[in-house]
């Protein structure tokens, strides 16, 4: 009890002297503690990133070539699967696929054609519409 008595005034004595040759004001001394408990109260409130989810989509398939890769890419290049397709999906067919691990509403998908051919699109909001169209 001794030592925190001492070691607490040597404190407000250095306090004291810090204050007298201008190092410290008496505002900004008494201000830390309510600068303090607003920075973790905006932290508190602060919006917390989005967790990554499944998400279940419809490929719908409106091209003359059967689609025999399909993937789904989202915010930071999270979900990325090598193929969300078991099976080719013919063309004017449509099948739900699950796309694990996605971060964001926004994504990228990308597929390949049996043709050979190959598309990319970004900006996909899978929140707003869960399916996705692809189209000649």
């Amino acid at each position: 009890m001794r030592t925190f008595k001492i070691r607490a005034g040597l404190f407000f004595c250095a306090l004291a002297v810090m204050m007298s040759l201008g190092v410290v004001s008496s505002q900004a001394a008494s201000d830390k503690p309510a600068k303090a408990k607003a920075a973790t109260a905006k932290a508190a409130t602060a919006k917390k990133a989005p967790a990554a989810r499944d998400v279940v989509l419809t490929l719908n398939n409106q091209r003359k070539s059967s689609v025999v890769f399909f993937t789904v890419i989202g915010k930071d290049s999270s979900g990325q699967e090598p193929n969300l397709l078991k099976d080719a999906l013919a063309a004017g067919k449509s099948i739900k696929v699950k796309a694990k691990a996605v971060t964001g509403c926004a994504v990228s998908v990308a597929a390949d054609f049996e043709d050979g051919s190959s598309v990319e699109a970004t900006g996909i909001d899978l929140c707003k519409d869960p399916v996705v169209k692809l189209v000649d």
